[in-house]
Formats: C-alpha cells, sequence, structure tokens
C-alpha cells in the first residue's frame, strides 16, 4: 500500500482477541492436554475502513470496548489484522501506553537516547532537541535516575516530551494524557496545536470531550468495533453522547438530609424544549431546573456558579427562594442563548451562606474557532473604505 507523507488508511480491518483459558494443573490434566473451554474470540474491529488525508485532525471516541485503542495498535503496527489493510504514510509516532517501549532500568535521560535510536534519530539529532525534551517534562532531577521508580504521571511527562519532539508525518494518542495533571495536559495540546499547524496528521483516542473539541476537526465515532459516525467535531461530539447515554443530565442526590435544614435536593439541566440533557451547543437555550427542600423557617437564598474546568467563576447569580407549603421550591435559571464556546463546564448550586454543594458538569460543542470561553457572537470585517 503505497501512501502519501501523513496519511492513514484502514480498509475493510477486522482482527478479534481470543480469551485463552488457563491450562489444567493438575497431573491428569498435564497427561491428557485437556483445558478448560473458553469463551468465544471477542471481536475488536469488524470491518472498519476509514481515510484521514495529510494534516488532518481527528478523534476517534465511543465506549468501552469500542476498539478505539485496538485501531491505533493496528496503525501503529503492534498487532496485525486477521483480514483487511492498514497504514501510514511516513515516519509514525506513538504513544499509546505508559513506558511502552521504556527500559525500565535506564535513566528518563537514557530512555530519551533508546527512545529516539528506535525512531530512527542519530545521536547528534537528539543532543540538538535533549534539552528541550528534559525542560518540557520537568522532570528536572529526576531525568537521571531509573525509570522503574517513576509515577505513573511522570511517565506521561517523559513520553510525551519524546514524542513532541521527533517531527512525525503521523502522531498516534492514547488516553495516556488524562493521567497528567491540567498545567501539563494544557501544555501538551499547545504542542500537539504547533506539531498540527507544521502539517502533522493527528488521531487522537480520549474520553474528555473538551480535547477532542480544542484540536480535533473530525470525529469518527466507534461501537462494537465498527464506525457508527464519521464527520465534523460538533455532530460527531453529540452522537457520541447520545450513545453513551450522557445527553441525559439529572442531579438527584443520594446523600443523607444536611443538617443545617435546607439543602438542593435534585438539579437537572434541560434544553429548549424542556427535555433533560448534558450537550448543548453554543448559542442554544439551556434551563437549570434545581428542588430545594427546606425545614427551616427562613426562606433560602439560592446561589448558582458557573464554571470552567479549572474551576474559574465565569458567571454567579443569587436568588431568594420562597418555600411553599411542603417546605419545597423548585426555581429554574433560564439562559436564552448559550454564550460559551466549544468544552467542558459546572454548574454549581448551594444554598444560603452554605458552600456551594452540588454540582453538575455539561458539554458545549461550537464550530468556532475563536478560543476562552466566551463566545461573543462577533464577526470580522474590513474598515478599509470606511470614513
Amino acid at each position: 500500500m503505497r501512501l502519501a507523507s501523513g496519511e492513514v488508511v484502514l480498509e475493510d480491518a477486522t482482527r478479534s482477541f481470543r480469551v485463552r483459558a488457563d491450562q489444567a494443573r493438575t497431573l491428569k490434566g498435564l497427561v491428557l492436554g485437556k483445558r478448560a473451554g473458553g469463551p468465544a474470540p471477542v471481536p475488536a474491529l469488524q470491518g472498519v475502513s476509514l481515510r484521514i488525508g495529510p494534516g488532518e485532525t481527528v478523534g476517534i471516541v465511543g465506549r468501552n470496548g469500542a476498539g478505539k485503542t485496538s485501531t491505533l495498535r493496528v496503525l501503529a503496527g503492534i498487532i496485525p489484522l486477521e483480514s483487511g489493510q492498514a497504514g501510514c504514510g511516513g515516519r509514525v509516532v506513538s504513544l499509546l501506553e505508559l513506558a511502552a517501549g521504556f527500559s525500565r532500568d535506564f535513566s528518563g535521560r537514557e530512555n530519551i537516547y533508546l527512545q529516539g535510536a528506535l525512531h530512527g534519530l542519530g545521536r547528534d539529532e537528539l543532543e540538538a532537541r535533549l534539552q528541550e525534551i528534559i525542560a518540557f517534562s520537568e522532570l528536572g532531577e529526576f531525568i537521571d535516575i531509573p525509570v522503574k521508580t517513576y509515577s505513573s504521571g511522570m511517565f506521561v511527562r517523559l513520553g510525551f516530551a519524546i514524542a513532541a519532539h521527533l517531527d512525525a508525518d503521523v502522531l498516534l494518542i492514547d488516553e495516556v494524557l488524562a493521567v497528567g495533571d491540567e498545567g501539563f495536559q494544557r501544555k501538551c495540546l499547545q504542542r500537539i496545536s504547533e506539531q498540527i499547524a507544521a502539517g502533522t496528521t493527528l488521531v487522537l483516542v480520549s474520553h474528555d470531550p473538551a480535547a477532542i473539541e480544542r484540536v480535533c476537526r473530525r470525529v469518527i465515532v466507534l461501537d462494537a468495533g465498527r464506525v457508527v459516525f464519521d464527520g465534523p467535531t460538533a455532530e460527531g461530539l453529540l452522537h457520541y453522547h447520545q450513545l453513551m447515554g450522557t445527553e441525559r443530565g439529572g442531579g438527584l442526590s443520594l446523600r443523607p438530609e444536611g443538617r443545617s435544614g435546607i439543602e438542593v435536593t435534585d438539579v437537572e439541566l434541560r434544553d429548549g424544549e424542556g427535555r433533560q440533557s448534558a450537550v448543548f451547543r453554543a448559542g442554544a437555550a439551556m434551563t437549570v431546573a434545581s428542588t430545594i427542600r427546606g425545614t427551616s423557617a427562613l426562606d433560602p437564598r439560592l446561589r448558582l456558579e458557573l464554571r470552567a474546568m479549572d474551576g474559574t467563576t465565569l458567571f454567579s447569580s443569587v436568588h431568594d427562594v420562597e418555600l411553599g407549603p411542603e417546605g419545597t421550591a423548585q426555581p429554574a435559571f433560564e439562559i436564552a442563548e448559550l454564550a460559551l464556546l466549544g468544552g467542558d463546564y459546572d454548574v454549581v448550586l448551594g444554598t444560603g451562606e452554605r458552600a456551594l454543594d452540588r454540582t453538575l458538569r455539561f458539554a458545549v460543542v461550537s464550530d468556532s474557532d475563536a478560543g476562552g470561553f466566551i463566545d461573543l457572537r462577533g464577526r470580522w470585517r474590513s474598515l478599509e473604505g470606511v470614513k
């Protein structure tokens, strides 16, 4: 299969895995060679076909066991297909598992040389990038101790720092970025953006819709080893949430009643048609519907906050609630047009002076290329010739 540099292809790819039962441990079993019966092979890919052009940015999502990681392993050449074809054009760099390809007895520095050699880089090329890789990993003095002492987060830092400096034509990344802390994840996404700008083809597997939305223009949804959606990111993430059932959101409290006598017992998000939802389009209507129960003689104040994933408060509002005869109320906060850019956000509610104690997460999908949180609905135009 002859492919252009950066091109990725799967044609009718099929692969299954057999779950083997342990051999009998008795003397009779060893003599007779009997084995316990095992389950049928588990299909991982069932006739998957896709074509990714040079420089494309594609996210692959799906429920656990859908075939996402198997797809990347096939593309990386780690596992063979039973039938069909798979290929990537040019240099392929993959970051699929923590410590994959590392020698655990080597130091971090030594593993940088090892990984570079495995990807065809000479010592002089590695020397020129060594300090950048070490600085990116933020491992400091730990770069010279054996990696078998590293935590999972340290493995991610070193693995991604190496992968990010190997000039890949095709970059394959699995869920490993979820292990790093928030600051490092942001730095990784920024580095990925720089590689994309340089023409690298990206295939990213993640359960984090915000990460997919930030860097991918196309989403492939897998289910039971088959492609069930292939198209623009916004529509793909909506399809994924519907598949997972997370387009429905609810905040029913399962905790024992608080001792203060007043609490938010339920909160849910609703779309413009009054349906429960946890996924909204930018500019769409959203309602935060809550239920308050109290035994206090004083009517509570309900505080609502909208927060970004890093905890930044983007909006807050306080509402005086009048409890009904049975000590309950159902206040709702209505938003005519959700002025947010794509990403994940939290709605947080609380009563009186108490800490905000009810949190409900939702996702916003947006086709805008703007950065930040707020969707200003602005547009660019030229003022040339305007007096």
